[in-house]
């Protein structure tokens, strides 16, 4: 089995089709206000075709993360997403394979700041306005009907157990 079978894998396909019809779809907005996206999209990818590379060829892992790596690389440049313009991503807890293949497709990326936990703990909790719930009027007509016909049905057998 080659490398190149990965590539022919439905799971794999699948998943890249996914990929590309979202860049295409959303890369330009995620690229301007959150690349953190695309860089979490692209880690996605890289897993399904590292576990799957894993599965197909055991014992070539090294190869396998290689080619996925370049393949990657290729499939992000045709998307037209500028790999070394990516600066931010949300890389705490990413798999370490996963890592490698994400710092050699975007090259400049780093993780993503996030506010100290003090800061956070620090922050008084924002009270939730919740506004009061009404039936819509038909609803009502609809459960004072049945109300009705719950009586009305309680008082017919009542009236049956007397006879």
């Amino acid at each position: 089995m080659s490398l190149e079978d990965l590539l022919r894998s439905p799971k794999v396909q699948s998943e890249t089709a996914v990929f590309a019809e979202w860049v295409k779809r959303y890369g330009l907005f995620a690229f301007t206000y959150e690349q953190s996206k695309i860089v979490t999209r692209t880690a996605w990818l890289a897993r399904v075709m590292l576990d799957e590379g894993y599965r197909l060829l055991p014992g070539r892992e090294q190869e396998v993360l290689d080619f996925v790596a370049q393949r990657l690389t290729q499939l992000v440049e045709e998307l037209g997403i500028p790999r070394e313009s990516i600066t931010k991503g949300e890389l705490h807890g990413t798999r370490e394979d996963v890592l490698r293949v994400i710092t050699i497709v975007y090259p400049n990326v780093r993780q993503t700041e996030r506010p100290p936990l003090a800061l956070l703990e620090r922050e008084p909790p924002r009270p939730v306005e919740r506004a009061a719930v009404a039936l819509p009027e038909a609803r009502a007509k609809y459960l004072y009907a049945l109300a009705a016909t719950i009586l009305l049905s309680m008082l017919i057998i009542a009236l049956l157990s007397l006879l």
